[in-house]
């Protein structure tokens, strides 16, 4: 399959066999976020993986405000955002473009000030940003499983403190979205999408 092909087969998936999710397959899928692109090379994402029945059960519940389908999945991935470990990286990653002269001076001045920015950001800012980078993994995943014949949904409307209190998730990581994970039941629908005429502008906007 080709990525042009996963991308345009890739749908929610809501309803999952009663099959259960490999160990082999979630590191086939945690792989492909691995290799992610990330601002300064950064790569703040962490990811738990939930296979126990039980748990996943939990998560149908009150923590996805009542998303009952979720219990179904033959596994859930919780992406979260390290924010101590972003900021850290990121500094190396700036030193890393200095000392290599990686980049010319006034780019590389661009990306120290984007690292100082953050450094003294709220932390619901600073959240954003690593999260940003933590979608393009979750992205990853998602294509990724399409290819081998896996369905999944984002998930972005949960309550964190519940989430992390039951799964111990470490206080320094904030919970950017879960994808429950498995293999579908019924073809997602295509809801439709937005014509190229719509989202690009060639020369004004409209």
């Amino acid at each position: 399959m080709e990525v042009k092909e996963a991308i345009q087969a890739r749908r929610s998936i809501r309803k999952f066999q009663d099959q259960p999710v490999s160990r082999e397959e979630l590191m086939e899928l945690l792989d492909a976020a691995r290799l992610a692109p990330s601002a300064i090379n950064a790569q703040p994402w962490r990811f738990k993986i939930v296979d126990g029945k039980d748990d996943i059960q939990w998560l149908s519940g009150s923590p996805t405000r009542g998303q009952k389908w979720v219990g179904g999945a033959g596994a859930v991935i919780v992406c979260c955002a390290d924010l101590q470990r972003f900021l850290e990286d990121a500094r190396a990653g700036v030193r890393f473009l200095r000392d290599n002269a990686v980049l010319p001076p006034e780019m590389l001045e661009g990306v120290e000030n984007y690292v100082s920015r953050a450094e003294s950001s709220p932390t619901e800012v600073l959240r954003g940003a690593a999260g940003m980078n933590c979608s393009i993994a979750l992205t990853h995943i998602m294509l990724r499983a399409v290819e081998l014949g896996l369905g999944t949904c984002w998930i972005g409307a949960f309550y964190e403190d519940r989430v992390r209190e039951i799964l111990k998730v470490p206080q320094p990581y904030r919970i950017v979205a879960l994808t429950p994970l498995g293999y579908p039941a019924q073809e997602g629908k295509f809801p439709g999408r937005k014509g190229l005429d719509e989202v690009v502008a060639y020369e004004t906007w409209s």
